[in-house]
């Protein structure tokens, strides 16, 4: 089919405060629509349902050109005429799309870049509502495919029997908090039960400050699986036992409800969380900027950070450029106040010991670094940072290992959340954990998307994400908090990656908190850079770069407990080390005299060489294999003792 080319005159709406009283004029078609749709969840009604594809922007003939395809995915497209809201920068635009297709092709002429469409905003279509229009309601828990009920401990108080009884008619499984299976946080509709001392949400949402004489309902969005709602129901010890009765009437009812509260058999609150009106789809980004006169020089903008308490310097891990801007940082916050401690991301708090050692002049660098086992926890390049720990050791500075074990991540991760974990492992995590911070869930799902790219199992991959990135960020908080609280006179630069710095939902609201304090964030400005609402100070840098590390060629691992050394796991025939005559599978055992045990001891050993120099290598080569067919009455085979060879190559 052509395009359909709309040239209809556009209605001018005079300004967003008018489009926004049409929309308080919508609210009974907006109760009607989610009704129908929750009553669709049970098979009793056939929607609409809409999707905006494919959404284009183009110059053309000196006008803007905004063209997309109009889907309709249910079996029988339905006739439809859709109100189009067109925001631009000065205006909204209104118009409207006729659709009686599967699929309808359209394209609009404007005279300038629209920021954002809104189709059918006034719910007038027969639709299925977005995700983003949806508010999380009782109603939508109740009658979801799969309900959990998740008790504050191993048994529920028995004022709450009528409660339980019916979960239980509404088949609603109850269980307690060490029963939860990663897969049921994804898969289910959630009920978090708390009594106003403890509740089952901890480690997934920050439980608020609910009244304690007064049963509290608060539906939210599954931050795990935003299609389905996680519920809040807090039933302190101290409210009415008429309030449970009158709680159980509302259940009962159609339960369009986000916030229920009930007190003396009062009804406190009753409302609907606001969401978007109208299915509504982003377009042009418009470049921001800052005049040229407000750009400060490094100087003054350390002077208007003087009385921070935390400063962040988000970084881009291989970006050597922006490390010396965290050591020039740390060196202007030493000279405004010597009290400054380093919070670093590259080092689990298990290593705090080792650091403090090294700080204290107690080790040399090769053995702090095998003893931190800095090549399995961090892998960067060590020389990114070891100015900024030296000067941290040059002057008596506190270093604190901010991070969890790599390993409580990885798993998490893998197994698809938190409890995958051992009691023991999860007695390391910090208890009180938020995965619900607004946009977080969005900005972490557009990293995971990035690397991921198989459908399969993928709600239940991206939930072990989203936990273990959380846990990174709650972890460094705790660890910075309880620094700070411990030491008030002292100010903490913090060295981590830019994605932990954003002031919206990272480490920065999450120490807040913990323990209000100021907070600063700086990051490199680049192309990509992050929203304006994610730092204080965008910096300029020019690109800096370290002195390549010298290759022998190769891939590496342990050797093992029967086998000291490192192996050659692989080698490429280009290399250094294929030339002098190194192979596959052998062992090296000593790089210039110095004995190697371990990986990590040759990648200590190469950190210290250069290009062009000599190096003595000593290898231990294992016996050629034996044919494993003889010939009759040939002799059996003596098997060879390893054999040591010592080869000099050229860096």
């Amino acid at each position: 089919a052509l395009p359909l080319l709309l040239l209809m005159m556009l209605i001018l709406i005079s300004s967003p405060a008018a489009a926004d009283r049409q929309k308080s004029r919508t609210d009974d078609n907006f109760l009607r629509l989610l009704k129908t749709q929750l009553a669709a969840a049970q098979g009793q009604d056939s929607l609409v349902e809409l999707a905006v594809n494919n959404p284009q922007l183009r110059e053309k003939k000196g006008r803007v050109e905004l063209s997309f395809t109009l889907e309709q995915s249910q079996p029988t497209p339905q006739p439809l005429e859709l109100p189009l809201l067109i925001v631009t920068p000065e205006q909204i635009y209104s118009t409207i799309i006729t659709s009686d297709q599967a699929s309808t092709p359209v394209n609009l002429l404007l005279n300038d870049y629209p920021t954002e469409i809104r189709l059918d905003p006034y719910y007038e279509a027969p639709r299925l509502l977005s995700r983003q229009e949806t508010p999380p309601t009782w109603a939508g828990f109740i009658k979801a495919p799969r309900r959990l009920a998740i008790l504050p401990g191993q048994d529920a108080p028995g004022s709450w029997a009528p409660l339980l009884a019916y979960l239980a008619e509404q088949e609603v499984e109850v269980i307690s908090p060490a029963e939860i299976q990663a897969r049921n946080l994804t898969e289910a509709a959630l009920l978090f039960l708390g009594d106003g001392t403890a509740n089952s949400a901890r480690g997934y949402l920050i439980w608020p400050d609910y009244p304690t004489t007064a049963i509290t309902l608060e539906a939210r969005e599954n931050p795990l699986n935003p299609d389905l709602p996680a519920i809040l129901l807090n039933l302190p010890a101290a409210a009415a036992g008429t309030d449970l009765d009158a709680l159980l009437g509302h259940l009962r009812g159609e339960g369009i409800f986000s916030k229920l509260q009930l007190r003396d058999g009062m009804v406190l609150q009753h409302a609907l969380t606001p969401t978007e009106a109208g299915i509504r789809v982003a377009l042009d980004r418009a470049p921001d900027g800052v005049p040229a006169t407000a750009r400060q020089d490094f100087r003054s903008i350390m002077a208007e950070l003087a009385d921070t308490r935390v400063i962040y310097v988000g970084e881009v891990h291989n970006r050597y450029e922006d490390h010396l801007l965290q050591l020039r940082v740390l060196r202007a916050m030493h000279r405004q106040n010597p009290k400054v401690a380093v919070g670093m991301e590259m080092f689990p708090r298990s290593t705090q010991p080792v650091l403090d050692a090294y700080l204290a002049g107690e080790l040399e660098e090769p053995q702090f670094l095998k003893e931190s086992s800095w090549f399995n926890n961090w892998q960067f390049d060590y020389r990114l940072y070891r100015e900024i720990i030296d000067f941290a050791r040059h002057h008596q500075l506190p270093i604190i290992a901010l991070n969890l074990e790599k390993g409580i991540t990885n798993k998490v991760f893998r197994e698809g959340g938190v409890s995958a974990l051992s009691p023991e492992e999860q007695a390391e995590l910090p208890p009180e954990r938020d995965l619900a911070l607004p946009g977080y869930r969005e900005r972490i799902a557009a990293a995971f998307d990035i690397h991921n790219h198989e459908e399969e199992d993928k709600q239940q991959r991206f939930g072990g994400f989203l936990q273990a990135q959380s846990l990174w960020d709650e972890q460094m908080a705790a660890t910075m908090a309880q620094f700070l609280a411990a030491h008030p006179d002292y100010r903490l630069l913090v060295v981590v990656g830019q994605g932990h710095t954003d002031k919206r939902n990272a480490i920065p609201p999450r120490l807040t908190r913990r323990l209000p304090v100021s907070q600063q964030v700086l990051v490199p400005a680049r192309e990509n850079s992050a929203a304006p609402a994610a730092a204080d100070f965008f910096l300029f840098l020019d690109p800096q770069s370290l002195p390549e590390l010298p290759l022998l060629g190769v891939q590496i691992s342990d050797g093992g407990e029967d086998a000291p050394g490192t192996l050659v796991a692989g080698i490429s025939p280009h290399g250094k080390a294929y030339e002098a005559g190194i192979r596959e599978n052998d062992l090296i055992i000593a790089l210039d005299d110095q004995q190697i045990e371990d990986a990590a001891d040759l990648r200590i050993a190469m950190l210290y060489k250069e290009r062009g120099q000599t190096l003595r290598v000593r290898l231990s080569r294992p016996p050629a294999p034996q044919p494993e067919e003889q010939e009759e009455g040939e002799l059996e085979p003596t098997q060879t003792e390893h054999e040591l060879i010592d080869i000099t190559l050229t860096l």
